[in-house]
C-alpha cells in the first residue's frame, strides 16, 4: 500500500506553482495524496509577505503536528529561509528547509521513496486544465517594504529550452492554458540564448499550437512597447490580461516604497496597452498604510485608482517585516487608520470590478471551462457557463448577464 502524504500551500501564486511540482514528484515516486488526517508527512509551502503569512505558517504547522498518524512534517519556503531555527524548534517531527528542491527530496527519503524522472506535466493524472509554469525565481529590485527578495535572492531564469519543452508537455497532457509565472518575470534573461520575455514568448507561441497563454504579475516598467505589441499580436494566444502591481497612486508614497515608477509612467503604460487592446484587463496589488502615508497620500492613491478603472485589486495591509528598511521608518500608521483605509480601497475595487463586468456585456470573450458550470474568462473573470460546456475546452461565449459576481456566459462555439 502506498504511503500517503499532503503539499499545503502557504502564498502566492508562485508557491502554488512549486507546490504543485512537488506534489507531482511525490505522487511519481509511488507516494498517494490524501488529506492531512491520513498523511504520514506533510509539507508546508511558506510564506512570508505578510505577519499574517507567518501566522498562518506555524498555524499550519502546530495543526500538521497534531494530526492523527504523527506525520513528519517537513516546512519549506519564504518564511523557512527568514526564520528556520525559529519554525524548527515547533516539535520534534518539524523539519525545516528553505531550500524547496532539498525539502522535496528529504520528504522522499523520509517516505522512503525514489523520484522518477519525468517531464514534470505529461504524467500528470486526470484533466488539467489550467496550468502555471514558474520560468524565473529571485529579484533584483530594492522595494524598501518587501523581504521576499530577502528570502529568496537574486533573480535568476530558467533555461528557455526548458521552458519550452514543459509548455508541449503541458498541451500534449491536454493543458489549455498556461500561467507564466515567477517573482518577477519580466526581468526574464536567458542569458545563454540572450532571451528576454519578448522573445520568449515569441518562442513558446512557435513552439504551440492553441494553447492559451497569461502571464502572471508584470512590474509596470517591463511593460516594453515590444511586450505589448506581440500580445496584441496575437489574439487568442495571450491573454489580453496585465496584472501591474501598482503598490500606490500616490508618488510620494512611491518613493518611499522606492517603486522603480511615478504614477505618469504606469498610467502611460496603461494607456498605451489600452490603445492596443481595447478590451484589455487590467488588474494590480495595492497597499495601504505604509509608513509616512498621510491622509492626502491615500486620497491621491484611491482617486488614482479609480482613474485606471482596474478589474481587480488585490488590497494589502501594510505588514512590517523584520530585516526590511520599511520597518525603521519613521511615521508608521496606526492599525485602525490601515483598517479604514483598506476598507474604503476594497469597496472601490469591488465598484471597479462590478463596472467592468458591465463594460464587457454583450461581448464576446474565450472561456476557460475549468469545470462543470464554471470557467475563467480570458480578462481573468469567473464566469458561470452553460450545462453543455466541455469542461477542458475553451469555449467563445457571450456574456449576457451577470450576478453574485460572476458574468453568465452563451456558450457559441468550441475549440
Amino acid at each position: 500500500m502506498s504511503v500517503g502524504f499532503c503539499v499545503h500551500n502557504l502564498g502566492c501564486k508562485v508557491n502554488r506553482v512549486e507546490s504543485d511540482s512537488i506534489a507531482l514528484a511525490l505522487a511519481g515516486a509511488g507516494g498517494r495524496p490524501v488529506v492531512i488526517e491520513q498523511a504520514a508527512l506533510v509539507l508546508i509551502n511558506t510564506c512570508t509577505v505578510t505577519g499574517e503569512a507567518e501566522a498562518k505558517t506555524r498555524k499550519a504547522i502546530r495543526q500538521a503536528l497534531a494530526a492523527p498518524l504523527r506525520p513528519w512534517v517537513v516546512a519549506t519556503g519564504c518564511a523557512i529561509a527568514i526564520n528556520r531555527d525559529g519554525f524548527a524548534a515547533l516539535g520534534e517531527r518539524v523539519v525545516a528547509e528553505p531550500d524547496r528542491n532539498l525539502a522535496k527530496q528529504r520528504a522522499l527519503q523520509l517516505l522512503g521513496l525514489t523520484e522518477r524522472k519525468s517531464d514534470g506535466l505529461s504524467n500528470e493524472i486526470g484533466m488539467n486544465t489550467r496550468r502555471g509554469l514558474k520560468i524565473q525565481d529571485g529579484c533584483d529590485n530594492d522595494c524598501s517594504y518587501c523581504i521576499v527578495r530577502i528570502a529568496r535572492g537574486g533573480a535568476s531564469s530558467v533555461p528557455a529550452a526548458a521552458v519550452a519543452q514543459q509548455l508541449r508537455a503541458a498541451e500534449a497532457a491536454g493543458v489549455r492554458e498556461a500561467v507564466l509565472t515567477g517573482v518577477n518575470i519580466g526581468a526574464y534573461h536567458d542569458q545563454g540564448a540572450g532571451l528576454h520575455l519578448p522573445e520568449l514568448l515569441e518562442e513558446l507561441l512557435a513552439g504551440t499550437d492553441q494553447l492559451r497563454i497569461r502571464l502572471s504579475s508584470l512590474e509596470p516598467q517591463h511593460a516594453s512597447d515590444r511586450l505589448l505589441q506581440l500580445i496584441s499580436a496575437s489574439p487568442g494566444r495571450v491573454c489580453a490580461h496585465l496584472h501591474l502591481p501598482l503598490q500606490s497612486g500616490s508618488n510620494h508614497t512611491l518613493s518611499a516604497m522606492r517603486r522603480r515608477y511615478d504614477t505618469a509612467q504606469f498610467a502611460e503604460r496603461v494607456s498605451l496597452a489600452r490603445d492596443l487592446m481595447p478590451r484589455l484587463a487590467l488588474t494590480t496589488d495595492v497597499i495601504v498604510g505604509f509608513p509616512g502615508e498621510r491622509d492626502q497620500d491615500f486620497a491621491d492613491s484611491l482617486e488614482f485608482c479609480r482613474s485606471l478603472r482596474f478589474s481587480k485589486v488585490h488590497v494589502f495591509r501594510f505588514s512590517c517585516r523584520p530585516q526590511t528598511e520599511a520597518a525603521a521608518l519613521a511615521g508608521q500608521v496606526d492599525a485602525a487608520t490601515i483598517s479604514k483605509r483598506a476598507k474604503a480601497m476594497r469597496e472601490l475595487a469591488a465598484q471597479m470590478r462590478q463596472q467592468d463586468q458591465q463594460r464587457r456585456l454583450d461581448t464576446s470573450e474565450y472561456v476557460l471551462v475549468e469545470r462543470r458550470g464554471r470557467g475563467t474568462s480570458e480578462s481573468y473573470h469567473q464566469v458561470e457557463t452553460p450545462p453543455d460546456a466541455v469542461i477542458g475546452s475553451l469555449s467563445l461565449m457571450r456574456f449576457v448577464g451577470c450576478r453574485d459576481n460572476l458574468l453568465l456566459g452563451s456558450l457559441a462555439h468550441s475549440k
